[in-house]
């Protein structure tokens, strides 16, 4: 649905996490009713001991209660274990570790219990992709009309 497109990475924490914000709460383009819904549902817990939170991984946001996960998200920029069996990893970064160093390299400054980026940092577009099953990834067939554009 878009949801991501425009939203922001408003924590930058060199060595721990980059995340991004809610679906609901750093997008500067209008939501739909649709996705409006979408981003209010909470996301329930999924661990796996296989699972570990290192560099590159996608970790789901959440509150500290059971099952809330939400659509914020952090991109893994350290090995942080203490997550592990707390939040659930539901992908990683395949390409693009460039960019991970890159935001470590941004000014930040401290907000609160937050490291925040000086200045906004924006999710121009994303897509789904999945594994092809032959060590590479495909866009999700209902992502190619994202790509078009």
């Amino acid at each position: 649905m878009g949801g991501y497109n425009t939203n922001e990475i408003f924590r930058i924490d060199k060595g721990f996490v980059a995340q991004v914000q809610g679906v609901d709460g750093g997008r500067r383009a209008p939501m739909s009713k649709s996705l409006r819904q979408s981003a209010k549902k909470n996301v329930p817990d999924e661990f796996s001991s296989e699972l570990k939170h290192k560099r590159g991984m996608l970790s789901m946001g959440k509150f500290d209660e059971p099952n809330t996960g939400t659509s914020s998200f952090s991109m893994v920029l350290g090995d942080a274990p203490f997550l592990d069996g707390r939040y659930t990893i539901f992908g990683r970064v395949c390409g693009g570790d460039h960019v991970l160093s890159a935001l470590e390299q941004l000014e930040t400054k401290r907000d609160g219990i937050f490291v925040k980026p000086k200045e906004r940092v924006e999710v121009v577009s994303a897509v789904v992709m999945h594994a092809d099953g032959h060590g590479g990834l495909v866009v999700d067939a209902s992502e190619k009309r994202k790509i078009e554009l």
